[in-house]
């Protein structure tokens, strides 16, 4: 057990000290950050009381990577900023204790132009939206994928003003959630396609898979990793988004309730919506426990 001075008052965690019970400043907590960006479905309804334009997660363009020549769409999805004060001489300063990941297919079906009956359906020429979370770990569509990059970087600003900016599109580099872009028209990712930093730990600068669920209940207590502040952390995304003509059709005769049932959940959604089915939102979260005064063995 470490001993503190004699000369040294202890103010934060130890019972019957002069600050027992109360949080202090410096005292350690816990917080994450998710992804929340703009979303055109809440553009006349907003998502909140106060009518924001916006929801959990960024919107995958539904232009197919291959249709603009191979780029995928790099996405800075959850960002946190560390200065020398979240370090101390115990190098007990904040820390990266857990990640999740979400994504999810999105089919967009034109509605029935002729309705069987008044309540049959969405009106002549109405679009449905059909979604579906993808957890199994490993599944990707036929031509498409995802890359997720924890990466830490040193403080510092970079210029990322431009006339094409946007609500959740931003040129280069951005301070919160949003689709980066180095040309549009086509679309052309900053930065050769690849996140900015230094992988912020072996295993966590190129996941291929969705190796920390979204639901989970106890994402805080998955990692343990220093943050070597000053600097900031963020979590990237890269997306290829796919070309909806190669995804699998099924003939009829083929659809059968045994050969459904031996899908995954993902490919039934696909096997029900070949023409549509490609990445729809795209979302994740940091979780960081700050130290700052605590005192251990």
């Amino acid at each position: 057990m470490r001993t503190l001075p004699d000369n040294v008052i202890p103010l934060q965690r130890y019972p019957g000290s002069p600050a027992a019970g109360i949080r202090m400043p410096l005292e350690n907590g816990r917080f994450e950050v998710v992804t929340n960006g703009p979303n055109a479905e809440f553009d006349f309804a907003g998502s909140d009381p106060y009518k924001t334009n916006a929801y959990t997660g960024l919107v995958v363009p539904s232009a197919a990577s291959a249709s603009i020549g191979g780029a995928r769409y790099l996405f800075l999805l959850a960002r946190a900023a560390f200065t020398n004060a979240e370090n101390n001489a115990l190098n007990q300063g904040a820390r990266l204790v857990g990640i999740r990941q979400y994504a999810e297919l999105v089919a967009h079906v034109p509605g029935r132009t002729t309705p069987l009956a008044s309540n049959a359906g969405p009106a002549s020429g109405a679009t449905v939206t059909f979604r579906k979370e993808i957890t199994s770990p490993l599944w990707h569509p036929a031509d498409g994928n995802i890359s997720w990059h924890v990466m830490v970087r040193s403080q510092g600003y970079r210029d990322h003003r431009n006339p094409l900016n946007s609500d959740g599109f931003v040129y280069q580099q951005s301070d919160s959630p949003a689709l980066l872009f180095q040309t549009t028209g086509p679309y052309v990712p900053p930065n050769g396609g690849r996140p900015w930093g230094a992988a912020i730990g072996a295993s966590l600068g190129n996941i291929h898979e969705l190796r920390y669920p979204w639901r989970s209940h106890k994402s805080e207590y998955a990692l343990d990793i220093p943050i070597p502040a000053p600097c900031i952390v963020e979590l990237y995304a890269s997306v290829r988004q796919p070309d909806t003509s190669l995804n699998p059709v099924f003939d009829s005769e083929e659809t059968d309730c045994a050969l459904i049932g031996a899908l995954s959940p993902e490919d039934q959604f696909v096997a029900a919506f070949p023409t549509y089915a490609k990445y729809g939102v795209i979302a994740g979260a940091l979780v960081f426990d700050q130290n700052i005064g605590e005192d251990v063995p």
